[in-house]
C-alpha cells in the first residue's frame, strides 16, 4: 500500500484502491514509477531506482531480476540511471523515458553534470517541469485504471530501433530529421518554483502581457500552420490541450476562448464578430481555415479563473521556437538556434538535438511542433531517408 499512498500524494489527494493500481500491468513499469516519485528523497541517490525495482513488474519475480539493474552500491549514479534508462526502453519498446529528461541548466549546476550523457535522466534532481509526454490517469465507471501517456503519436506505430551493442553512456537510436530551429523565443519563467494549482493564475498580469508580445512576435514569422494560427498559437503554448479535452479543469469551453481572446487580441484591437478562431476545427480544412473574432459579448476576468491561462503548466521553463519551414514549436529552455528537430522511432514527441563531435549527438528535450505530433511525417516515410543518431 505504499506505493499506492505514494501515487495518492502525488496525483493531488485522489482516491485510490490497491486493485485498481495494481490490476493494470503498465501502472507498475518502472518507467511510470520513476516519473510518479520524481519529487521524492533518497539518502543515497541510487535508491531513486534500486528502491522501486521491488515495487515494479520487472522486481516482482526475484529469480529473474534484470542483470544490469541489481543492486550494487559501488556502480557510479551515471551508470545506475542510463542503465535503468536503456531498460526501460526495452521494457516499453517507446521512448516514453527520454521525456524524463532534465533540463540542461538545471543539471549544470551540480557537479555530476559533466559525468552523465545528455539523454540520461537526473532521477535524483526534484524537477517541477511539467512533461510533454505525461501519465495522466485514465478513468473509467470503476475508477482510475491505468496511467497512460498524453495521445501524442509522432512515429506513429513505428516502435524503437536501438543498436543494443554501443557502451552504456551510448544510447544509439533510428529516426529522421524532420527540420532545423531557426530562431528561439524567451524562456517562460516564473518565480515559484513549482506549479501547482493556482500558481500561474496568481502570475495572470505578467503571463497575458508575456503571451500577448509573443503572440505578435510569432504571428510575424509563422508561415506553416496546421490551421488558423490562433488555434496553432493555442495549441502549442498548451503542448497539445484543446478547450475540454480530459486534463482542462473546466467544462465552460466558451471561458477558455474567451480568455485566450482577450489576452492576444486586447478589446482595442478586437474585429468583426464572428466565430472564435478556438471553434472545433472539425468542418475546417488544414491551412485553408480563416481566422475570425470572438463573439461578443466578451467576458469579463474574474467570472471565472483565467482558463487559457491555467493550462500553461507545459509552457514554464520552455521556450517558442520558429524552425527554418516556419512552423511553431515548444522545446525545452537550453535549446538553440541550429539545433535539430528528429523524430526517434519509438517515440510519442519529437525531439531537439544538437549536432557534436565525431557525427555524435547532444540530447536537448522533447519538444511539441506543429504538424508533427500525429504521425505526419510517417506518412509516404522513406526508409532510404531513416539515420542513426548516436546520443552522448
Amino acid at each position: 500500500m505504499e506505493l499506492v499512498n505514494s501515487i495518492r500524494e502525488v496525483s493531488g489527494g485522489r482516491h485510490f484502491d490497491e486493485s485498481d493500481i495494481m490490476e493494470e500491468e503498465r501502472s507498475s513499469q518502472l518507467n511510470v514509477l520513476l516519473h510518479l516519485t520524481n519529487s521524492f528523497r533518497s539518502t543515497d541517490p541510487r535508491d531513486k531506482v534500486f528502491a522501486l525495482l521491488g515495487l515494479s513488474s520487472a522486481g516482482r519475480d526475484q529469480d529473474n531480476w534484470p542483470e544490469e539493474l541489481a543492486p550494487d552500491y559501488r556502480r557510479p549514479l551515471q551508470d545506475v540511471y542510463a542503465a535503468a534508462a536503456k531498460y526501460c526502453i526495452r521494457q516499453t519498446n517507446t521512448l516514453s523515458i527520454l521525456s524524463q529528461h532534465t533540463p540542461t541548466e538545471m543539471a549544470r549546476d551540480t557537479s555530476l553534470h559533466l559525468l552523465f550523457p545528455s539523454w540520461v535522466p537526473r532521477w535524483d534532481l526534484a524537477d517541477s517541469t511539467r512533461r510533454i509526454s505525461e501519465f495522466p490517469l485514465q478513468w473509467d465507471f470503476d475508477g482510475p485504471r491505468i496511467l497512460k501517456e498524453k495521445p501524442h503519436k509522432a512515429s506513429m506505430d513505428n516502435g524503437v530501433e536501438m543498436d543494443q551493442n554501443t557502451p552504456l553512456g551510448v544510447l544509439r537510436l533510428s529516426g529522421m530529421k524532420i527540420d532545423t530551429v531557426n530562431s528561439c523565443l524567451p524562456t517562460v519563467m516564473l518565480d515559484d518554483t513549482r506549479f501547482q494549482a493556482g500558481v500561474l493564475e496568481r502570475h495572470g498580469d505578467y503571463l497575458s502581457n508575456l503571451l500577448s508580445q509573443l503572440y505578435r512576435m510569432c504571428k510575424k514569422h509563422v508561415k506553416d500552420v496546421t490551421y488558423s494560427f490562433d488555434f496553432t498559437f493555442f495549441m502549442v503554448t498548451t503542448a497539445g490541450l484543446e478547450p475540454g479535452l480530459y486534463d482542462a479543469p473546466w467544462s465552460a469551453r466558451s471561458g477558455t476562448q474567451s480568455d485566450f481572446e482577450s489576452i492576444v487580441n486586447p478589446p482595442q484591437e478586437e474585429s468583426a464578430k464572428g466565430q472564435t478562431p478556438l471553434s472545433n476545427t472539425e468542418n475546417q480544412s488544414p491551412k485553408h481555415s480563416t481566422e475570425s473574432s470572438l463573439p461578443s459579448p466578451r467576458s469579463s476576468r474574474g467570472q471565472y479563473q483565467n482558463c487559457y491561462i491555467a493550462l500553461l503548466k507545459r509552457l514554464m521553463n520552455r521556450r517558442l521556437f520558429i524552425t527554418s519551414s516556419e512552423r511553431l514549436g515548444l522545446g525545452p529552455a537550453g535549446m538553440m538556434s541550429g539545433d535539430t528537430v528528429a523524430i526517434l522511432f519509438g517515440g510519442n514527441v519529437p525531439h531537439i538535438l544538437r549536432p557534436s563531435e565525431d557525427n555524435r549527438w547532444q540530447f536537448v528535450g522533447e519538444c511539441y511542433l506543429d504538424g508533427y505530433m500525429s504521425g505526419e511525417a510517417m506518412e509516404g516515410r522513406d526508409s532510404s531517408k531513416d539515420e542513426w543518431f548516436e546520443l552522448v
